[in-house]
This record gives structure tokens, C-alpha cells and sequence, in this order.
């Protein structure tokens, strides 16, 4: 027999109202209210379907994609737009819609829950997101892009930590120890609390174990400075204002994003810096605006909108009831001219 509605709310000693708000409008009622629900709900296996209450055949022709950023953000972020350009070819192709899905008050868990949609791809997220139960527990079609690990979910990435090996070879090999890593934001159930996305911890395992391989000391890598840089071009370059001004700066940077990368860029250039003999630069993504870059940028190269492209065909096979598998893109390093030797 299904749980219900009023069910919760008998275990929970509230009204109906109140079970509704949790779902729906948790501002409305107390956080210990609402905590009570929805532990009780989760004990249950309870969830409302939003597509039932829209539709009587429970579809809607509409797919959601969760940012690990805010709305606002996301729209600075070209690797974004890149991703969410294929994406919508596909949507086009099927004639479903999109729905760009930020964060509930920070609680990714409650967008999901609450997201009128047929499936949603998510970004980022590790193998052991408490979003993975959230997905379960609502029984919804679901394809992460970059979680880069793998798990009992079907995800779309690139083989992040060979590759960022591969980026951090060149740059010891060129003689840089004093190196500036920008990390990625994360994304976790609950945004406000601290998290390591699959890519981010997949990278920086790649680079670190070029560093071990390379036996540096830990004298050695007491010179390496980590920092999160949002993906947006203003804040990477305040970022990096902050980093080269620094007496001590760093001789090479290892960006995880071409947009950190340009923001570094431009404040070399502000700053009367050269590119490769001051600062040294790699990153991941190879962006088309990266080939304005001058001189040109050693990156990863892969494609945001390829990789958009699929995630979405594979989704749709999931909502069909097919099953799927994961996919590891190709992905090369672009040896171009931002990197100079030092040793």
C-alpha cells in the first residue's frame, strides 16, 4: 500500500498543510517541522509527484539540468553555455524543453524532489552525493556530466585525472615548483556545505600524483598555493589580480577552467607581466574563445557541446526505459606556447 500524504502526516503529528509546505514551501513552516517531515518521509520512502499533479500520464516533454552554481553564475560560465548549447540541440531534435534547475535555498536534493521534468542531468557531483538517494528515492531518470568516478549511475566525462597528470608533467618538467592551483567550485546536496565534485578531487589526484612521481619533497610542495576560483570571468580575474601582485607569486598556474586561465591573462597583461617568461599557464577545456589567447594556451581539449550532446541522448534512452552505460570522451592536450622552461 502507498504511503501518503496524510500518512506522513499522522507519523509526524502535523496536518496535511504542513506536510505540503515541507515539500513546497519549507519558508512557511519551522526548520524542526520541517526537518521532522521530511526525516519521516525519507524512513517512509515518500515523495510527492509533481509530473502526476500536472499531467495524468506523467509526462511532461521537459528535462532538467541542475546547476552547481547559481543562475546568475551559470550564465557567466562559457564552459556552461558550451554544454548546455548541445544539450538543447537534442531537446530540439526530441521537442522536449529545458529546465535550467538552480538549487533550492542552496538544497539540491529539494529541487530534485519538487522538479516537474522527465529526467534531469546533473553536474559534478561524487559517487557518494547523498543526491544519488534523492534521485532513487524519486525513482527519476538521471545522467551526471563530470562526476568522473565510477558508480552504480550512468555519467558523461573524460579521463580527468590522466589528463591533469599529463598538465602537471609539463609544467614540472619545465622546471615550475611555485605553482598556483585554481580548483573548481563544488557541488554537494546541500550547497552550503562543503563537498569535492568528482572532477575536482579527480584532477587534483591526477596532478598530485604527478608531483609524487616526480619524488618532490614536501619542502618542495609547501611552494604549491590552492585556491577556489569561481568560474566566471570577473571573478577569475580579481582572483588572479590578487595571486600576481603577490612578491612572491607562483611561476606557472594549473587552471582547471579556461575561464580562470583568461582571467590570469588578463591580469598578466594588467600588470606588465609576460606570458610564458613571467607566468606560466595550462588549463582544461580549450573553449573557443581561448583562441584569441595570445600567446596560445597548453590545455586540455575536449568538447563542452559534444559532451552535452550525449549526456542528453542518453537521458532519453533512460526515460524510454533503456538501459545505459557510461561514456568517457576523447580528450588531448593542445601544446601551444603559454608554458616556458625554467630549469
Amino acid at each position: 500500500m502507498s504511503i501518503t500524504i496524510k500518512d506522513i502526516a499522522a507519523l509526524a503529528g502535523v496536518s496535511k498543510t504542513s506536510v505540503s509546505f515541507a515539500f513546497n514551501s519549507p519558508e512557511r513552516i519551522s526548520a524542526e517541522t520541517y526537518e521532522r517531515i521530511m526525516t519521516i518521509a525519507r524512513e517512509q520512502g515518500y515523495s510527492p509527484d509533481p509530473i502526476a499533479r500536472i499531467l495524468s500520464n506523467k509526462k511532461t516533454k521537459n528535462i532538467g539540468i541542475v546547476l552547481p552554481q547559481s543562475i546568475s553564475v551559470f550564465f557567466q560560465n562559457p564552459y556552461l553555455g558550451e554544454l548546455l548549447r548541445g544539450i538543447g540541440s537534442v531537446c530540439d531534435q526530441e521537442g522536449f524543453a529545458v529546465s535550467v534547475l538552480s538549487p533550492f535555498k542552496g538544497i539540491v536534493s529539494q529541487t530534485i524532489l519538487n522538479a516537474a521534468v522527465d529526467g534531469i542531468l546533473i553536474m559534478g557531483i561524487s559517487k557518494d552525493s547523498e543526491v544519488h538517494t534523492t534521485f532513487r528515492q524519486r525513482n527519476m531518470p538521471y545522467v551526471t556530466i563530470d562526476a568522473a568516478e565510477v558508480g552504480d549511475f550512468v555519467n558523461v566525462g573524460i579521463r580527468d585525472a590522466e589528463l591533469a597528470k599529463q598538465l602537471m608533467d609539463i609544467l614540472l618538467k619545465n622546471g615550475h615548483r611555485k605553482i598556483c592551483f585554481c580548483l573548481l567550485q563544488s557541488i554537494s546536496s546541500n550547497l552550503q556545505k562543503a563537498d569535492t565534485s568528482g572532477t575536482r578531487e579527480a584532477r587534483l589526484n591526477g596532478l598530485l600524483l604527478s608531483a609524487k612521481e616526480y619524488g618532490l619533497t614536501e619542502e618542495e610542495k609547501k611552494d604549491f598555493y590552492f585556491m577556489n576560483v569561481p568560474a566566471t570571468l570577473s571573478d577569475a580575474y580579481d582572483k588572479a589580480l590578487s595571486v600576481l601582485k603577490k612578491k612572491d607569486r607562483p611561476t606557472a598556474v594549473f587552471c582547471m577552467a579556461d575561464v580562470q586561465a583568461y582571467g590570469f591573462y588578463r591580469a598578466a597583461q594588467v600588470l606588465g607581466l609576460s606570458i610564458p617568461d613571467d607566468l606560466s599557464i595550462v588549463s582544461f577545456d580549450d573553449l573557443p574563445f581561448t583562441e584569441t589567447l595570445a600567446p596560445g594556451l597548453t590545455c586540455v581539449h575536449q568538447s563542452a557541446y559534444k559532451k552535452g550532446r550525449i549526456a542528453t541522448k542518453l537521458l532519453f534512452k533512460m526515460i524510454a526505459g533503456q538501459e545505459c552505460e557510461s561514456a568517457v570522451l576523447e580528450a588531448n592536450i593542445n601544446h601551444r606556447s603559454s608554458v616556458a622552461n625554467i630549469s
